[in-house]
């Protein structure tokens, strides 16, 4: 009789081994469901960044950029990030909006406050990207291309197609949009659209517009289209209610090839020329015009004043010209170097002019109210919150207004 040793035989468990099969279980579920939500949560932040892309991508490129302090005039240091590096492969552009400087250039809308603290860095995808701003509004439009985008100081407030190739457009302080399009059927087209972005008004037009600039109360614009006349370049201004059709009042042509047209605060009307300049009536009615003596180089408009830069190639000399509100109230003042640009301040109603080495402000007589030494190589400058922001090749400086 043979004995079995004990230990020597199976032993059968089946609640044990339901009990291991149960446990791995349990973890395979659950390291499963870690790598599940570690998945989710890698996914999320990648959303996140690309979604916020516009933010962080600029800093990445500036990294290794040393920013630094600079007070334009007496050379001591101030609070601010400047001078502001610029990038970018194309010729970049400045705006305002509000109280902040804007920065345009091949791939990005940047917003920097007075100090050249980077407030927002917008992207954009235009080709030939070109902007424009009043108030507190800047328009951002693909020259050649059917984008355009409203933007303030806060934030991009819409963005748009349009469905032909944009030619110009222009921006009211109360955010109203314009612009003038290729077209089939016209020499152009000019749609206008609100703040929200709903189109409101569209014109076919016979003529070809050059520029537009709204009315004072938002009912209209008047727009310069140029004609040829016996083999010469002539220039017509129209008047336009966004109410109706037809033209408000149409000028006789004019000897001159129109550059661009403003309109003052009580609803006159400025158009800066290649040769002359001239001032109209709100009712469409000439009032006085100047014929140039000298190449125009340069020019401002704003509430009425207007300064030009004339030069003079023979004698090397560039006139200041200021023309308060009439083309009979005029002065001027001669320079024997280079004006490189100008602006006016309406409030205080001076002009500063800007040279290679210092600023000079005229009053309307061009008589010098003071001048200040510019220490940076600049070719423009913009007046922003009681500053001047002076333009460079690739980089943007600020100096205290010297507010004469």
């Amino acid at each position: 009789m043979k004995t079995r040793k004990p230990g020597t035989g199976k032993v059968k468990n089946p609640k044990g081994a339901k009990d291991i099969y149960a446990m791995r279980k349990r973890k395979k579920r659950k390291r499963v469901l870690q790598q599940s939500v570690f998945l989710l949560l890698l996914s999320m932040t990648i959303l996140i960044l690309y979604q916020r892309r516009d933010s962080w991508i600029p800093k990445l490129e500036t990294i290794g950029t040393r920013h630094q302090s600079r007070r334009q005039g007496d050379g001591t240091e101030q609070d601010g990030n400047f001078p502001i590096s610029i990038f970018g492969e194309t010729e970049y552009q400045t705006g305002k909006a509000g109280e902040s400087l804007l920065v345009l250039n091949d791939s990005y809308l940047f917003v920097y406050d007075t100090d050249g603290s980077l407030e927002s860095a917008r992207q954009h995808a235009y080709g030939g990207a070109m902007l424009r701003d009043a108030g507190d509004y800047a328009l951002v439009y693909e020259y050649g291309g059917t984008s355009f985008r409203l933007d303030t100081e806060a934030k991009m407030r819409y963005e748009k197609k349009v469905n032909d190739p944009i030619i110009f457009g222009r921006v009211s302080g109360d955010g109203t949009v314009a612009l003038v399009t290729n077209a089939e059927s016209c020499a152009c087209k000019l749609l206008v659209f609100n703040v929200k972005g709903q189109q409101f008004y569209e014109r076919d037009c016979v003529e070809r517009i050059a520029d537009i600039s709204f009315c004072p109360d938002g009912s209209g614009c008047i727009a310069i289209s140029t004609e040829t006349d016996e083999g010469a370049l002539k220039s017509v201004v129209h008047s336009y209610s966004f109410s109706q059709k037809e033209d408000v009042w149409t000028s006789q042509p004019l000897d001159m090839l129109a550059i661009s047209v403003y309109n003052t605060n009580d609803g006159n009307v400025f158009v800066l020329g290649d040769t002359a300049c001239c001032y109209f009536s709100a009712d469409g009615v000439l009032t006085g015009s100047y014929v140039y003596p000298d190449t125009l180089q340069r020019a401002a408009f704003s509430d009425g004043i207007a300064a030009l830069v004339l030069s003079n190639h023979e004698k090397r000399t560039e006139t200041v010209v200021i023309l308060n509100g009439s083309a009979d109230a005029r002065t001027q003042r001669t320079y024997e170097k280079t004006v490189m640009d100008l602006g006016i301040e309406p409030e205080k109603q001076t002009v500063t002019v800007l040279f290679r080495n210092q600023i000079e402000v005229l009053d309307p007589a061009c008589t010098v109210l003071g001048t200040a030494p510019v220490t940076d190589s600049c070719d423009g400058f913009r007046r922003i919150g009681g500053y001047l922001f002076l333009k460079g090749y690739n980089h943007i400086s600020r100096m205290d207004d010297p507010g004469f």
